[in-house]
Order: C-alpha cells, then structure tokens, then sequence
C-alpha cells in the first residue's frame, strides 16, 4: 500500500475533530453524567493517536519512524492545545486545562496501545514498525 494513504485517517479525524469543536454548546447534545465530556476528550484522542501512529510508524524518515511514540504524542498535544485555543472563539465553549490533560492522557494511551498491538502481531520484529520498504 501506498505510505501515504497511511496518512488520510490521521488527516480525516483532524478535520473531523476540528468540525466537532467548531459547533456552538447549545447544538450539542447535554449529558447529565458527571465527567462525562472528560470522557469523550480521552476517548477522542486516543482513537487520535491511533491514527497518527499508523502515519508516522509508516514515515519515510527514520527520525519520524522511529520516534513515533514521541512524535505522535507532541503532534497529538499540539493539535489539542490549538484545538481548545479555536473553542474560545466558538459560542459557549471555552479554553479548559482539564480537557487538555484528557486529550493528552488519550493520546499517550492510544500511542502506547498502537506499540503493543504491533509488538503483539510481529514479536519477533526488532524494529516493529518497519514492515515496508521505503524507497
């Protein structure tokens, strides 16, 4: 497969992600379950991860490739703190530190998931990520 169609979940759940954020409070859904959108920030961005670790695992860069983890994580944050920076223009949302620290914790998780599925599926690989050739 192609390594850049690697890339297009990773860029598909960052417009999606962004589209979500981008919506005023009152045309969300309101759940009376305490922690609830806490939830749904760490849920969100692990799925997050998910997507940038199967980009950058795929890299053409070894600096990339084999720092994925890291990469995906520090991206993953970044995105986050822009995204919440882009809420405190979007009616009724705000800029929170608790949704932040719950995008981040999903994104290490996510990554982490992503090494162990991986480690999981080629045990004997010393480099997992390294299933393709890059030309």
């Amino acid at each position: 497969m192609d390594k850049h169609l690697y890339k297009i979940p990773a860029i598909l759940y960052s417009i999606m992600i962004f589209l979500l954020s981008s919506m005023p409070q009152n045309r969300i859904p309101r759940v009376e379950i305490f922690g609830f959108d806490k939830i749904v920030h760490f849920c969100e961005y692990t799925i997050y991860a998910l997507t940038l670790m199967l980009a950058y695992t795929r890299a053409k860069r070894p600096a990339i490739y084999k720092n994925a983890f890291v990469v995906s994580v520090i991206t993953g944050a970044v995105y986050a703190a822009s995204d919440e920076f882009h809420q405190l223009f979007v009616a009724g949302r705000d800029c929170s530190l608790i949704d932040f620290t719950a995008d981040t914790l999903g994104l290490i998780l996510g990554a982490y998931l992503f090494t162990r599925i991986v480690k999981y599926r080629n045990p004997d690989d010393e480099l997992v990520f390294r299933k393709t050739s890059h030309k």
